[in-house]
């Protein structure tokens, strides 16, 4: 008897943890689908790498339009910026110095005008996890620029069969001390300790890729990082009085990760609106809400084309699914999940999710980037609707993590009516990759079709349980 009671104490203490974790909530402030507003500007930016000719070519134009941004900032400037770093290996590739052109830029703009708010929100990945002080977020700092690391405990777990136990186990211990293991990233880095490590396995984000000034804002898919300098990625850059709510959402980070922000008032909006334009801030769960209605809202003859780096999400598979049972038009350009960062990756997720949805939905119409070493690492979807026209881009991959209020992501949604000309160029760029106009950037679907029955339960599992970098 005394045997039986100690086994059901040992499980309860066992399972303890794991419950303690699905119980988490995400941050109130967290999850916003704004109001629509109107828009007085609107631009489509993208970075496309691709071959041409036995040639690879590279466009790039987020990173310019950050640096216009910091340049025409006169009240402050905000930014929300997931991987920010030079820690790659460069004996591999070297790659532009993305990170420290935009840390040059705000280091000068603080010296031009020292009394000007500059504030940089930031994940801890960085810093591996609290192992070091990364150097540009040091520089920063030295020059009078607020850096905030995003306090990711504060964050709803998504890896519950792991987070638990970390909260409970590993984290009153902190990630302070000295690193004794080469650092992953970039052996030429600070090395890193194993708290750090077992914080990795929490696989938290703060995920956005935000800069915001009085003036304007920008919402991307791109980080400004060295070894992503080359991804193929979209943004907008547009003014918008939806641009205070965006502001309101960082104070709401900065607040759970210990900082108050001063107040920041945006004034960018002029009196004229662009005619029949509406935009709409998304974050974490309001992507996936936005990115439902509009696919439920298409009916035949509509067409839906999506752009994406990662998409797994069970819900809005199923969603795609029955709009192709409508009659719906789809059109999915997808990265084939075999680079990342100079090491060579098995497919998963993308080969296994979407050889099951075409062998469900033989009409959608897949088609895989044919990338380089660099990633398709655009997050966006156009939906061609009788009525109106609507993209929705930004940082949130379809995953569950992206979509389901665990990482922090940022999005834009933009609603236009059908003539409008960012909707024009929306529509143009995907004509453009998917028919391979004026160069080679996409590859038929059977090129990368995985039809591994273990994949496909790994992907299950890891899609389930959160036990996925994904």
């Amino acid at each position: 008897m005394k045997l039986r009671k100690r086994k059901k104490y040992f499980l309860l203490l066992l399972s303890a943890p794991i419950f303690f974790s699905i119980m988490t909530k995400r941050p109130e402030g967290t999850s916003i689908e704004s109001s629509y507003k109107g828009a007085s500007a609107l631009t489509f930016l993208y970075d496309l790498t691709y071959e041409k000719n036995g040639e690879i070519i590279k466009e790039q134009n987020i990173l310019s339009a950050e640096l216009d941004m910091i340049e025409q900032a006169e009240n402050f400037i905000l930014l929300d910026l997931f991987l920010y770093n030079d820690a790659y290996n460069k004996q591999i590739e070297i790659y532009p110095q993305t990170t420290k052109i935009i840390t040059d830029a705000l280091i000068a703009k603080k010296k031009q005008k020292p009394e000007m708010d500059i504030i940089f929100i930031t994940d801890p990945i960085n810093g591996f996890y609290g192992a070091y002080e990364e150097k540009n977020a040091k520089a920063m700092k030295e020059n009078g620029i607020v850096v905030i690391e995003t306090d990711l405990d504060k964050l709803k777990d998504s890896n519950a069969l792991y987070s638990g136990y970390y909260r409970f186990f590993v984290k009153p211990f902190g990630n302070n001390g000295k690193g004794w293991i080469k650092n992953p990233m970039d052996e030429t880095a600070p090395d890193v300790n194993i708290r750090s490590i077992l914080k990795l396995a929490n696989f938290k984000a703060n995920h956005r890729k935000t800069l915001i000034t009085e003036k304007e804002a920008l919402i991307a898919s791109a980080n400004p990082h060295d070894a992503s300098s080359y991804h193929s990625n979209v943004a907008v850059r547009f003014q918008s009085d939806v641009i205070q709510q965006m502001i309101e959402g960082e104070r709401t980070v900065a607040d759970f990760s210990g900082t108050v922000l001063p107040n920041l008032v945006y004034k960018g909006t002029a009196n004229t609106y662009l005619p029949e334009v509406q935009v709409r801030y998304l974050t974490e769960r309001g992507i996936f809400n936005g990115l439902i209605q509009n696919i439920q809202q298409a009916q035949k003859g509509d067409s839906i084309y999506i752009g994406i780096f990662y998409i797994t999400d069970f819900d809005l598979l199923d969603a795609i699914e029955e709009a192709d049972k409508r009659g719906v038009s789809i059109y999915i350009v997808a990265d084939p999940n075999k680079d990342a960062f100079g090491i060579n990756k098995d497919g998963s997720p993308n080969r296994t999710v979407l050889t099951q949805l075409h062998k469900k939905s033989e009409n959608i119409q897949i088609r895989w980037y044919d990338t380089h070493g660099e990633q398709y690492h655009t997050k966006m979807a156009y939906f061609d609707l009788k009525q109106k026209n609507v993209v929705i881009l930004g940082s949130g991959n379809y995953t569950r993590k992206n979509l389901k209020g665990y990482n922090l992501e940022a999005d834009l949604e933009i609603v236009t009516s059908k003539e409008n000309a960012f909707s024009k160029e929306v529509f143009d760029y995907f004509q453009r990759i998917w028919q391979n106009q004026s160069g080679n950037y996409t590859v038929p679907f059977e090129n990368y079709e995985e039809n591994s029955i273990i994949k496909k339960w790994i992907y299950y599992i890891q899609e389930t349980t959160g036990l996925c970098t994904y």
